[in-house]
């Protein structure tokens, strides 16, 4: 029993020697996790191995997150800005291409015609963004250019109510040709009749010229006759006063 107890406590110092080795060196050659950071700090690229090393790096990281998440939130202010922007910009061009269609049926030429709208504006250059200014005139509710005007000096209203238009003024053209055409065969008949007059006109002044001219060859005779007439009676009357001068009272 003695001999047992004696080996029982051998192994057990044995033990305990070995156990107080570990012990030992594991305290002096303990791993740094609870060591500082390094004065000089950690390069770019490597791995903590402590748990400062730990925190700085999440230190870090939560900055760069939050920094990242402040360019995400101003980049999706701007982001939604411009698609903003952009829908602004497609609906205005929407509202123009159905004006030139229509016409716009807040500007109308003629307020007791619906139809009347105008269809087309002159672009105007916003000088900040150098884009065509797509706004309204927020004092009048119109579009800020010009309204196109066409040859009448009118504005020129949507292309399907020019097409209404060049359909009636093709039906009145044609009735303006069927009626010219009408014109033109009275205008035939009369010229026939005007024909006909002139060539009356010419006999009545041939005859015309013909009886002044009997009428100027009348007159000189009558002229003649009434000279010699006088001539006669004169020379009577002489040869009368001599035969009474002679005694001849009834020659």
């Amino acid at each position: 029993m003695t001999a047992i107890g004696k080996l029982m406590a051998t192994l057990l110092l044995a033990i305990s020697l070995g156990m107080m080795t570990w012990a030992v060196s594991t305290y002096v050659q303990r791993p740094g996790w609870f060591a500082p950071v390094p004065e000089g700090g950690i390069d770019k690229g490597s791995t903590p191995v402590s748990f400062a090393q730990l925190k700085d790096e999440n230190e870090a990281f939560s900055r760069s997150a939050a920094v990242a998440s402040d360019t995400w939130g101003a980049n999706l202010k701007e982001l939604e800005d411009r698609e903003k922007f952009r829908n602004d910009r497609l609906k205005a061009y929407a509202d123009r291409n159905k004006w030139a269609r229509t016409g716009n049926p807040k500007h109308l030429v003629n307020p007791a015609d619906l139809k009347s709208g105008v269809g087309f504006y002159a672009p105007t250059l916003n000088p900040a963004l150098k884009l065509y200014d797509l706004n309204l005139d927020p004092a009048t509710g119109l579009p800020k250019g010009e309204a196109i005007r066409g040859s009448d000096d009118q504005p020129l209203p949507g292309v399907d109510q020019q097409a209404g238009l060049v359909a009636e003024n093709l039906i009145v053209i044609q009735r303006a040709a069927a009626k010219i055409l009408e014109l033109r065969d009275k205008i035939d008949a009369e010229s026939v009749k005007v024909r006909a007059t002139q060539a009356e006109l010419l006999g009545m002044n041939v005859i015309r010229d013909s009886i002044r001219n009997e009428l100027f060859y009348l007159d000189r005779l009558k002229g003649n006759v009434s000279e010699t007439g006088e001539t006669v009676f004169r020379r009577q009357k002489q040869l009368l006063t001599r035969l009474k001068a002679l005694g001849v009272t009834d020659p």
